[in-house]
């Protein structure tokens, strides 16, 4: 395994659990999080290399955190995944500097030539 860390911001369990089983298969370490709010306690502790953002959440969604991370000046590339890549959310969370919008359902092929730009933008 290598250092990569990658955080996964979701509120649906089973998108968390597969996400890091997918992650694992490629060699990268994850840490998961059920909501915003939980993700900005952490990120004091941890910041990772890259997070996978789901967009509609009770709470602060995506599109919020986004704007959040935008203030604090925080260098943290995202990937949106939403299933309404189309919806005004997601036009927000690009507007608030996500790397890349993904529509549930997507690939494997897809999320990993995200994640792999991003770590090489970033390096």
């Amino acid at each position: 395994m290598n250092d990569t860390v990658i955080h996964i911001v979701d509120d649906d369990e089973a998108v968390r659990s597969a996400m890091r089983l997918l992650l694992r298969s490629y060699g990268w370490r994850s840490r998961a999080f059920a909501s915003a709010e939980e993700f900005l306690e952490a990120l004091v502790e941890e910041v990772p290399d890259c997070l996978l953002l789901d967009l509609n959440m009770p709470g602060m969604n995506g599109a919020e955190l986004l704007e959040v991370l935008g203030t604090r000046r925080s260098a943290v590339p995202v990937i949106v995944v939403t299933g309404e890549g189309s919806s005004a959310l997601a036009a927000r969370a690009r507007g608030a500097g996500a790397e890349a919008v993904l529509d549930k359902p997507f690939s494997e092929e897809d999320l990993k030539a995200s994640i792999d730009r991003i770590l090489a933008d970033s390096h």
